[in-house]
């Protein structure tokens, strides 16, 4: 027994080597067409890296940017693989080759014109250049930005000190978008400090401020409509001792006027101050026209009678304001680092709720339509309200913040000023933080205004309702700064210092300006057609087909395969993102298996192919002197086929025995064994924006294992389902290449049905 066992075993050692030198002779003898077929592949993936950045920058996405993480579309591409592969053989076994071998060459020759065309222009279109955009011209002006009107002019103010403090005052200006002046006007400061300056925009006029004195301007020729003391002016002395403030408002930080009632024939007008003050509250204080303080030390200061005081949020409007100004009638916008808000103007605030002596710090709360507070550590950086570029009835409340961040919501005035997130506006993220200005301007006088957003990383221009940034200036703007835009003059500003002709440091804006060429300066997206470029592209294609239909030779065969191959991956692999090409190939893997080693269907598939000459595959010859032409033997393993016996008569004469030549001439693979790793990688090159090559490539080293595994299969003389081994290799290469180069970014790309 002892014996026998040990022979047995030595018998079966003997096969196994017997079986591994065979495997290992056949895989050394079938070692040219191996080589030749790893080379299409690798070739047919680096041709569709050549091409995805032309793809990309066309936005050739089958189904949208949207569609690049939806599930539903990965199920239709399914779909129309299955009822793509049945129907060839519902016509094969109909005995129609002639419509499949047609119908195929029709989209075989769409799908090489994928690669033909945008070849072609890689290859002979010089890649544009746009001009960088530079500022030729500067003005420097010796007065302070103060605030950016509704219409886009500028209001601006300069101290004027005097040799005694009685004699300073400050010129209030406006400018227009060009920074041309439209108007300026004196104002006596004292007994205020004339650097301690504000302005809101009302619908009456521009209300200015300093910590004494309320002006109001009008808007169109600067004319002193009203002015109002913001202390005890009747009992004043002139000296700054007396001025003493009022105890319910202290220093006036920013003020209002807008006028209730108003009479055109009389000129008599009834109307309130709102007053922001330094403790946070907001004092209404009727006016009355006509209705003068009567002084020896100054002429028109008109009465005012506080009547009401709400407290507002922690804004701190006596710091640095981004905005403050009358949105409507009754509403007022103001926007500080530290937050922004929509007031309502009320008429009246509520007694103390005890009917008691009121406390000193006790207000009642405002009204609020809509706040937005930041966060301590990323605060507002810049704040506008600009026309939506969806809807241009519309406005849009927009916040900047100092990590990148924007916040953008709708103003719905239909619906009591409703504010609601605009959530069409996916640019949230994608800008370099600090936000330093928002607006709406016009460049090319086409299709209304367009959005412009200065970052940490320059100025953009975000034109139409798709934002697409045809404007990029490599200008960082300060915080501090603005831009305005006059036809194709564009204009910046940043804030300088001079010495006056008292030596005082004072502070200036200097205005920086440039013609944008639009011939020249617009951003390149989308196709660059090029006449020349897609009659060489269409030209090769029809060549190509040409070439297949007249004499289909292997060589011709994997030519159009390779570039067939190449368009069709980079076509899918810019259409979705690596984790649902992922999923695509799994499922695509579990029906190749079936196809191949159940129904079997995928090698009648295979043998249709190969008897129609067509590039569905790719054709490696083991030895010289191969013809396509000449192949007439199925892919399926001598033990399917159905050969039968030849009759054998008595009577029969001598059949002529013929010599036929090697089973393994060449080597077939099917092109979707190279399309489905190759949409892999050229996925992870288009949506992984750091190391994406990096992870492309370890999926194509993974895919290459994959096929040397196959190739033990094939070398056995066993036709093998390809998907399951090639895309295994292939998303186990993307999941290590992702740890490795990204982290777990590599697969996060929120996946939806």
């Amino acid at each position: 027994m002892g014996e026998s066992s040990s022979t047995d075993h030595v018998k079966r050692v003997e096969r196994e080597l017997a079986k591994e030198d065979s495997l290992l002779s056949n895989m050394i003898e079938q070692a040219p067409g191996m080589i030749g077929m790893a080379f299409m592949f690798v070739i047919t993936i680096f041709i569709g890296i050549w091409l995805q950045p032309w793809f990309d920058a066309a936005g050739l996405q089958a189904f949208g940017e949207s569609g690049s993480t939806e599930v539903r579309w990965i199920v239709l591409e399914l779909i129309a693989i299955f009822a793509f592969t049945f129907m060839i053989l519902w016509l094969a076994k109909n005995h129609l080759q002639h419509f499949i071998k047609y119908g195929i060459l029709f989209v075989l020759f769409l799908a090489l014109c994928y690669t033909t065309v945008p070849g072609a222009h890689i290859l002979l279109v010089p890649e544009i250049e746009t001009e960088a955009f530079e500022f030729t011209d500067f003005e420097d002006v010796e007065e302070n930005l103060l605030a950016v009107n509704s219409d886009g002019s500028i209001i601006t103010h300069k101290v004027i000190y005097g040799d005694d403090p009685s004699e300073h005052s400050l010129i209030v200006s406006k400018k227009s978008s060009n920074a041309t002046s439209q108007w300026s006007v004196e104002l006596d400061s004292y007994p205020g400090v004339p650097d301690q300056f504000a302005v809101i925009e009302g619908d009456y006029g521009y209300t200015v401020n300093n910590n004494a004195w309320i002006w109001t301007l009008d808007k169109d020729s600067g004319e002193i409509l009203s002015k109002y003391a913001c202390f005890e002016f009747e009992n004043w002395d002139g000296t700054l001792v007396n001025a003493t403030e009022i105890a319910e408002i202290g220093p006036c930080v920013s003020a209002l006027e807008v006028i209730e009632d108003a009479e055109a024939e009389t000129g008599q007008r009834k109307g309130a101050l709102y007053i922001l003050t330094a403790t946070n509250t907001i004092v209404r204080s009727e006016t009355f026209a006509n209705s003068f303080i009567e002084s020896d030390q100054m002429d028109d200061v008109e009465i005012h009678r506080n009547v009401a005081e709400w407290s507002y949020p922690q804004l701190q409007m006596n710091g640095e304001v981004l905005m403050s100004r009358q949105y409507d009638s009754d509403s007022l916008l103001v926007a500080t680092p530290y937050g922004a808000a929509m007031i309502e103007l009320e008429q009246s605030s509520s007694p103390y709720m005890d009917q008691g002596p009121k406390p000193g710090n006790w207000a009642d709360g405002c009204s609020l339509e809509w706040i937005l507070i930041p966060e301590t550590n990323n605060l507002i950086s810049a704040f506008n309200v600009v026309t939506n570029p969806w809807n241009e009835s519309q406005e849009l409340v927009m916040a900047g913040f100092e990590n990148g961040a924007i916040d953008a919501e709708i103003i719905d005035e239909e619906v009591d000023e409703i504010f609601e997130e605009e959530d069409r506006f996916r640019g949230g993220d994608s800008f370099q933080g600090p936000i330093a200005y928002i607006a709406n301007f016009d460049l090319d006088a086409h299709d209304g205004d367009e959005l412009w957003i200065a970052d940490g990383d320059g100025i953009h221009g975000l034109f139409y309702d798709s934002l697409i940034e045809y404007v990029t200036i490599n200008v960082e703007l300060g915080s501090d700064s603005i831009m305005f835009i006059d036809g194709y003059d564009i204009k910046t500003t940043r804030t300088s210092e001079y010495q006056d002709s008292n030596n005082n440091t004072m502070e200036m804006f200097v205005v920086e300006s440039g013609q944008f060429n639009p011939d020249t300066m617009y951003n390149i997206y989308g196709i660059q057609w090029d006449d020349t470029a897609f009659l060489v592209g269409i030209g090769l294609a029809v060549l190509l087909m040409t070439a297949l239909m007249i004499r289909p030779e292997w060589y011709i065969v994997n030519t159009v395969g390779v570039l067939v191959g190449a368009g069709v991956i980079v076509m899918l692999g810019v259409t979705f993102v690596p984790t649902l090409i992922v999923i695509f190939m799994v499922l695509a893997a579990v029906y190749d298996a079936w196809a191949v080693y159940r129904s079997k269907h995928m090698l009648d598939l295979a043998d249709t192919m190969i008897g129609l000459n067509l590039p569905i595959l790719l054709v490696a010859p083991q030895e010289s002197g191969y013809s396509m032409l000449d192949e007439k033997d199925s892919i399926r393993p001598p033990e399917q086929q159905s050969d039968a016996p030849a009759e054998s008569t008595a009577e029969s004469s001598p059949k002529q025995v013929v010599k036929r030549k090697k089973p393994k001439e060449a080597m077939f693979m099917g092109l979707g064994d190279v399309i489905f790793p190759g949409m892999l990688v050229i996925s992870c090159v288009n949506y992984i924006s750091d190391s994406g090559l990096a992870v492309g490539i370890s999926a194509l080293i993974g895919g290459l294992i994959g096929y040397l595994v196959l190739m033990t299969y094939v070398a056995s003389g066993r036709p093998q389902a390809g998907l399951p081994l090639l895309n295994g290799g292939a998303i186990l290469g993307y999941i290590v290449g992702g740890l490795i180069f990204v982290g777990s970014a590599a697969f996060s790309f929120g996946i939806t049905l």
